[in-house]
């Protein structure tokens, strides 16, 4: 199917109402014959065919009406995008699927849909286990040929996003915003970067849309729905990863937790999941496994499949205090005065350990506290 042009151009002008049901504008289309001739609707008239308040009517054909067509294309075009329409041959076809598809994809790089993805969700504010196991999937999961497809955000997100560029792999990233903008701002050579790598920016707001806190609930949705399997890894059980997780499961989609600490807050989300039945995620081939078999096409297993996600030895040799350290510090993440505390050490000696841990990259620091490197 290919749209007309004039119902393009309407249909980026509808999504400049934020709170735009899919479903409703779809049956609207159908009711009006086309996205151009619904717009061109009274208030009056659009209340009483699309069942909704006159508040609400006068408030979206406001909104659409400030939204320049032509100008989304242009700018769109002019940053190396496109735009793909609902029930267009380009249209990811597993995104059309879902209960509420975007009515436009903004797409800023390669977002070649026919391949498997699987997300990576969490908390944008992780622990050092968290970062460790997000990074150690991201890595694997790429190497074996899945595209990672995550939000952006601080933390787990970033982690991901960034691990599948090291791995060479693909990713991409459904944002909160148009395409034009990046948020947050510090990321903004992290979206190069993916666009640069062979992956994609993803959204369905004009392009020039800022960050609004329903946008990113929203926009999970997305990330769920262009994934085979979705992981989740670390956030509180109001977090927006538990949203993905459930969107994800209305969609059909699988559904993995990585567990963690029962004394750590942010392994109560992921704990919970698999409390109410998602799949313990102990490494790639987890994922894997779970894909349907006419997506497994260019997909391979991990060696050492079985393999948990434990942390790797290091490539070095490492003296008597090196090692003891790094026992020391397991599967936490250590001060230097925790480690001291621990050892009994003096605080220079449990510094040259450390010091040294970290050269041989058998420890990374950050924010004063060490830990192990998957």
């Amino acid at each position: 199917m290919t749209l007309a042009a004039e119902d393009r151009l309407a249909r980026l002008r509808a999504a400049g109402y934020c709170w735009l049901r899919t479903d409703w504008f779809l049956r609207l289309e159908r009711l009006c014959g086309g996205a151009a001739q619904a717009l061109k609707l009274s208030p009056a008239a659009l209340s009483a065919q699309g069942g909704m308040s006159a508040g609400t009517a006068e408030q979206f054909l406001k909104d659409s009406a400030a939204v320049n067509p032509q100008a989304e294309l242009d700018k769109t075009a002019k940053a190396g995008g496109k735009i793909v329409f609902l029930g267009e041959e380009d249209y990811p076809a597993q995104l059309a699927e879902i209960i509420d598809p975007p009515l436009a994809l903004y797409i800023l790089g390669n977002a070649d849909f026919p391949r498997a993805a699987a997300a990576i969700v969490g908390t944008r504010k992780p622990t050092a286990y968290g970062r460790r196991v997000a990074a150690r999937l991201a890595r694997d999961m790429s190497e074996c040929g899945l595209v990672i497809a995550s939000g952006l955000a601080r933390g787990i997100d970033s982690v991901a996003h960034a691990a599948a560029l090291e791995a060479k792999g693909a990713t991409w990233a459904v944002i909160g915003t148009g395409i034009g903008r990046c948020y947050p701002a510090e990321n903004a050579d992290l979206a190069r970067e993916i666009v640069k790598g062979g992956g994609a920016i993803i959204s369905e707001y004009n392009f020039d849309t800022g960050p609004k806190p329903h946008h990113f609930p929203r926009r999970n949705r997305i990330i769920s729905g262009l994934s085979r399997a979705v992981a989740v890894i670390e956030g509180a059980v109001t977090s927006g990863a538990l949203i993905t997780a459930k969107l994800a499961l209305e969609q059909g989609r699988e559904v993995f937790a990585v567990p963690g600490l029962i004394d750590n807050p942010m392994s109560e989300g992921p704990n919970l999941l698999i409390k109410d039945g998602a799949g313990v995620l102990r490494n790639a081939a987890d994922i894997i496994d779970a894909l349907p078999l006419h997506c497994r096409f260019g997909i391979k297993m991990p060696e050492q499949s079985n393999a948990a996600l434990a942390p790797k030895a290091p490539a070095v040799p490492l003296s008597r205090d090196e090692a003891a350290a790094l026992e020391c510090i397991g599967a936490q993440s250590l001060t230097l005065d925790a480690v001291v505390e621990k050892t009994g050490w003096t605080v220079p000696r449990a510094a040259a350990a450390l010091f040294e841990l970290e050269t041989k990259s058998a420890v990374t620091c950050r924010n004063g506290e060490y830990s192990r490197k998957l």
